[in-house]
């Protein structure tokens, strides 16, 4: 069975496949419109909510696309309303990516609030720190869902979703797998500020280019990771 034909039969209930995710993370989130919801992170391998994530995304880009689209901006606008939009992310397949990543080296992450998917993370371990000679992991791919993004077509509903999936990886990273404080990556160009913003450093020697782009290599210090555990 091809991954095509896996999604349809899953689209279309055939096929009903026992979720293995346990959760290590919860509390309350308050949305954009004051109103205040559950969230849950769930750990582990689980390509139904991985089907979730690509079917729900894509389809709100879809609309967002069509929504500019139909605004009629002149160029010089257009272009500007593209540059502030995150679509770095839409042709990721997650779906994909999950029958690929299985390795117990590979971990996901799936957050949930409302019934739909806020955020996903997938990390690598071990993975060796350039900074001290123990052991972080990597974040292979991080990505929050795009009504959680600021865009011109709606109001985002949920802030912060990025910084709380990597603040509970982090603290599973560390009590769960024993790894020490820190994590690394590479970042795509329109994310860069926000990994600088929270404390990352970049090393470009560790910098790799990737089609027509270079991704520049940050790794989170044991400091800046204890500080967002809160850990004293």
């Amino acid at each position: 069975m091809d991954i095509e034909e896996l999604r349809r039969r899953i689209d279309s209930g055939e096929l009903t496949l026992t979720q293995s995710c346990n959760c290590i993370g919860a509390g309350k989130l308050l949305s954009n419109a004051g109103k205040s919801v559950g969230y849950q992170i769930n750990c582990g391998w689980d390509i139904l909510s991985a089907h979730s994530c690509d079917k729900k995304w894509k389809s709100f880009n879809l609309k967002l696309l069509e929504w500019i689209k139909k605004q009629n901006y002149p160029e010089k606008e257009l272009g500007s309303v593209l540059s502030k939009i995150q679509l770095h992310d839409m042709h990721w397949d997650w779906f994909k990516k999950s029958n690929v990543y299985r390795g117990d080296e590979y971990v996901w992450f799936y957050m949930f609030a409302d019934e739909e998917p806020q955020g996903a993370c997938l990390i690598y371990h071990p993975k060796e720190s350039i900074i001290n000679s123990g052991n972080i992991f990597y974040i292979e791919y991080v990505a929050v869902a795009p009504w959680n993004r600021a865009n011109p077509m709606s109001e985002r509903i949920f802030k912060g979703i990025g910084t709380l999936i990597i603040k509970n990886v982090l603290n599973y990273a560390v009590n769960t797998l024993h790894l020490q404080h820190g994590f690394s990556l590479h970042s795509v160009p329109p994310v860069v500020d926000y990994y600088k913003k929270i404390g990352m450093q970049h090393y470009p020697e560790r910098d790799k280019k990737e089609l027509s782009s270079v991704l520049p290599y940050f790794e989170m210090p044991p400091s800046g990771a204890v500080k967002m555990l809160g850990v004293a």
